[in-house]
C-alpha cells in the first residue's frame, strides 16, 4: 500500500478539531503550576538535608584543637588582702 505523505497530511488538516482539545493548553499549564507548588516543599527539604550532610562532612574532616580546661584559682591561699588576714593582723595566712 502506497500513500502519498502530502495527501495524508492534507486529509489530516481537513479533519475538524475534537471538542475536548479546546483549552487543553490552559489545563496543561495549570497542572504544571499546581505540581510546581507541590514540589517546592520537597525541594526545600532536600536542599536542607544536603546542606546538613555537607556541614557534617566538613566538621568531621576539618582539624580541630582539643579543648583544655584551666584550673580555677585556688581557694586555699586567700592572699594578703583577704578579710580573715586583715582581721588577724598578722602575717599568718
Amino acid at each position: 500500500m502506497t500513500t502519498s505523505i502530502d495527501d495524508a497530511l492534507q486529509a489530516l488538516g481537513r479533519v475538524p478539531d475534537h471538542a475536548a482539545m479546546n483549552g487543553i493548553e490552559d489545563r496543561v499549564l495549570a497542572a504544571i503550576d499546581m505540581r510546581r507548588g507541590q514540589t517546592l516543599g520537597s525541594r526545600l527539604t532536600l536542599s536542607l538535608a544536603v546542606g546538613a550532610m555537607l556541614i557534617g562532612a566538613v566538621s568531621a574532616t576539618v582539624p580541630y584543637r582539643s579543648a583544655t580546661a584551666s584550673t580555677p584559682p585556688s581557694f586555699i591561699d586567700p592572699g594578703p588582702l583577704a578579710p580573715s588576714s586583715l582581721l588577724l593582723g598578722s602575717s599568718e595566712r
